[in-house]
């Protein structure tokens, strides 16, 4: 197995990015790649092989949002698969209370390994959102949600705001290929009761990306989310 930087190397390439990393949460990030590319035996979680691309693919581009998050609060992670960005986010905030959240088992499975293994402040579910945000609990119940790469424009919208709560953030990571207009993610908002979103374009080591942020002054009518099969065949 190819070996974790060293945490020199990895504190100075985060603070590169104003993001201060300790050396316990450096042990966690160690721990946590190698369960990552030892997974790859077994399933799926990330197509990259060496912990050093997992350093910048993953944990950086996850700790890169924090920047724009609040200092504490309930977040949600949908679409989490192996656990990105919320495992990242709970490493270097634990007094983040996290939901991960993903309807592949499996995938949950393995971030309940991780969340023992690293003793995170995190809660893996393994449901599917529009069934989820369904349950009066949960739903508009987290101050911040997250998501990497689960669906694009209006479905992932119908799929996240109902989570949110008044005056809460939703916040997702989109790569260097993604059109604002396309997407219509600034006219689905305001029907979630979402405001209108703020869209930065930024760089890690090199790679555009593209954050979307949107807060949330209202509540999500009860209508939404609909049933998967329909917001599949008719988007917003």
């Amino acid at each position: 197995m190819a070996e974790n930087p060293s945490f020199s190397e990895c504190e100075e390439l985060f603070r590169k990015y104003e993001i201060p990393l300790t050396e316990d949460q450096y042990r966690k990030f160690c721990r946590y790649a190698d369960m990552m590319v030892d997974e790859k035996r077994h399933q799926n979680i990330t197509a990259i092989r060496e912990q050093r691309e997992i350093w910048v693919r993953h944990f950086l581009d996850s700790a890169y949002i924090s920047l724009y998050m609040p200092q504490f609060g309930r977040l949600l992670d949908i679409g989490t698969g192996g656990g990105i960005p919320g495992i990242p986010l709970a490493i270097l905030n634990p007094e983040y209370e996290v939901t991960l959240l993903d309807s592949e088992i499996n995938k949950i499975r393995f971030c309940q390994e991780v969340v023992f293994e690293l003793g995170l402040n995190c809660t893996p579910v393994s449901t599917r959102a529009e069934e989820y945000s369904r349950l009066l609990p949960v739903r508009e119940s987290f101050d911040i949600v997250t998501s990497r790469a689960m669906a694009s424009g209006s479905m992932l919208l119908e799929l996240s705001l109902p989570f949110v709560k008044r005056k809460g953030l939703f916040l997702a990571l989109k790569g260097r290929n993604f059109d604002e207009e396309r997407e219509a993610i600034e006219r689905v908002s305001p029907l979630l009761g979402g405001s209108k979103p703020d869209f930065v374009h930024y760089e890690i080591e090199g790679e555009e990306k593209n954050l979307v942020l949107i807060d949330k002054p209202d509540l999500t009518p009860f209508s939404y989310p609909r049933r998967f099969a329909k917001i599949k065949r008719k988007p917003l």
